[in-house]
């Protein structure tokens, strides 16, 4: 799993000067917290990367990657670890209110995969899912300068798998406008 997120961010890194011949784009790194919430609630560390582009002032495309972090518990009589990530392409609407400050809104799909191992003494259950799910997510951008942009936002990505963990993420990033 880690060397799958450092290859899309090694890849990202790579395909920054191609993304920066196309005005209007942007690529930004949040960072901030899951919730992974079923019949109990467990939180854990979401790193995301994405890659956006406005099709005019108030409307654009963002594809994303967002890794939920992995849940690990246990003692000697049993073991559980829960996984998810998500790619997502997603409709962006922002509403400037100040020249500095906007709030956004983006709607869209993600291809959500969840892995789950549970063991304990004299059973096992694992479970590798992949299921295409709506997306939502709600935020607000604060304009450093032209090129840089604080965010903070709030992402929704559904319920999946047998247990139909729901994983929803708030994370505060770092926007670099094209």
């Amino acid at each position: 799993m880690q060397k799958q997120f450092f290859a899309t961010l090694l890849s990202a890194a790579l395909a920054v000067p191609l993304f920066a011949q196309a005005e209007g784009s942007y690529v930004k790194f949040g960072v901030g917290q899951t919730d992974y919430s079923a019949s109990s609630s467990v939180n854990e560390t979401a790193v995301s990367l994405a890659y956006g582009f406005s099709l005019d002032k108030n409307f654009g495309v963002e594809l994303g990657y967002i890794n939920f972090g992995n849940h690990k518990e246990g003692d000697a009589s049993f073991s559980r670890t829960l996984k998810r990530q998500a790619l997502y392409v997603a409709g962006v609407g922002t509403v400037p209110v100040t020249d500095a400050f906007s709030l956004f809104a983006k709607l869209g799909f993600a291809a959500n995969k969840y892995d789950y191992k549970f063991d304990s003494v004299g059973s096992s259950r694992r479970e590798n899912v992949t299921e295409t799910k709506p997306m939502y997510g709600l935020g607000f951008s604060y304009n450093f300068s032209k090129e840089i942009a604080g965010t903070l936002e709030y992402q929704d990505f559904g319920k999946i798998g047998l247990d139909k963990i729901k994983a929803t993420a708030i994370t505060a990033g770092i926007r670099y406008d094209f």
